[in-house]
């Protein structure tokens, strides 16, 4: 509070990796026994990650020799600290040398935004294969995962939108969709004012602003952001009562005391990245290095585990507001009916 940003900017960048809190709730699968687990960060900003990568990864490996020290045998990474180091890739021979797993949380994110999905597709009456989803970041680890699980589940009709030099990695991506389910249609594009055409739009970008504004949206459009800082124009959510923007990487996780707040609406909401760890950790699933799930199924058993250990789908909220049931009618009987 008293100190410039361009100070406090620089004690950022010489500062250390940190234990934020202890974990505690979380029991072993086999033997009922307590597990322990940390939360780490690095005291990087957005902004700060993305301009010096390397910076940021040493950081990151610096938080991973604390954690080890520690005692833990598997690693979450949470929001950029997985882009920055390319899903975790730039760690291997760290967590090779500490025999650690891995995972980037990529799975129950893409399973919670899915379900998410479903869920609202059936409260509001809409015709699965009619619906179309927009998918901003579409090139990325939790873009391409949720698509093929929201394919599995039987949604058709997509508009993929990432910058220009990440479509022959779509293209690529293409040839498995269009394999496996003949019958979807795909529009690929940079262009954000394409997501007017669709109902749905899932955002899960690595870049540290603000992407999609006011005049990207259509009048009755659910957005699931799942972007670390948020991809929705914080003006769309105070303002546009036409649009509904829901948090989708947000895990309630019962049982569970984090001993920090995430700036979320409930004391046992986390981060779907910081629940799949969890979940591996709970199933000793420890030396699995979790950059991509090549498979719904393998998506899917996530999400199974995280019941099993009383996880379930956070109600729905953004930093304004936690939306009830009555809101949620209230938007479907002015907006979308």
């Amino acid at each position: 509070r008293f100190l410039s940003a361009l100070t406090v900017q620089w004690l950022l960048r010489y500062f250390w990796p940190v234990i934020v809190s202890e974990v505690e709730g979380l029991r072993s699968q086999k033997t009922g026994e307590p597990i322990r687990g940390w939360i780490i960060t690095i005291p990087l900003t957005a902004s700060q990650m993305m301009q010096d990568r390397e910076h940021a990864v040493r950081l990151i490996k610096r938080a991973v020799k604390l954690a080890r020290v520690r005692g833990a045998t598997v690693l979450g990474l949470g929001a950029l600290n997985a882009s920055v180091t390319y899903r975790g890739r730039e760690l291997n021979d760290l967590l090779r040398e500490y025999q650690m797993g891995v995972t980037t949380g990529v799975g129950y994110t893409a399973y919670n935004i899915s379900d998410l999905a479903m869920l609202l597709i059936t409260k509001f009456k809409l015709e699965i294969r009619e619906v179309k989803f927009g998918i901003v970041g579409a090139a990325g680890s939790i873009g391409h995962s949720t698509i093929r699980q929201l394919l599995a589940r039987g949604v058709r009709n997509f508009v993929l939108i990432d910058l220009e030099r990440k479509h022959d990695r779509i293209q690529k991506l293409l040839g498995t969709y269009t394999r496996n389910y003949p019958d979807s249609v795909f529009e690929v594009t940079y262009d954000l004012c394409k997501l007017r055409k669709c109902i749905f739009i899932v955002s899960a970008t690595n870049v540290p602003e603000s992407l999609i504004r006011s005049e990207h949206l259509n009048r009755g459009t659910i957005v699931i952001d799942d972007a670390q800082p948020s991809d929705i124009d914080q003006d769309v959510i105070i303002n546009r009562e036409d649009v509904l923007v829901i948090e989708g990487g947000v895990i309630e996780v019962t049982g569970i005391n984090p001993h920090v707040s995430f700036g979320l609406k409930h004391k046992t909401d986390v981060f779907s990245c910081l629940a799949e760890v969890m979940v591996l950790a709970a199933f000793h699933r420890n030396n699995e290095q979790n950059f991509e799930y090549d498979s719904a199924e393998k998506i899917d058993e996530i999400g199974r585990q995280g019941k099993i250990l009383g996880f379930g789908r956070a109600e729905f909220q953004n930093f304004k507001k936690v939306y009830k049931d009555e809101d949620i009618d209230e938007f479907y009987e002015k907006y979308i009916k």
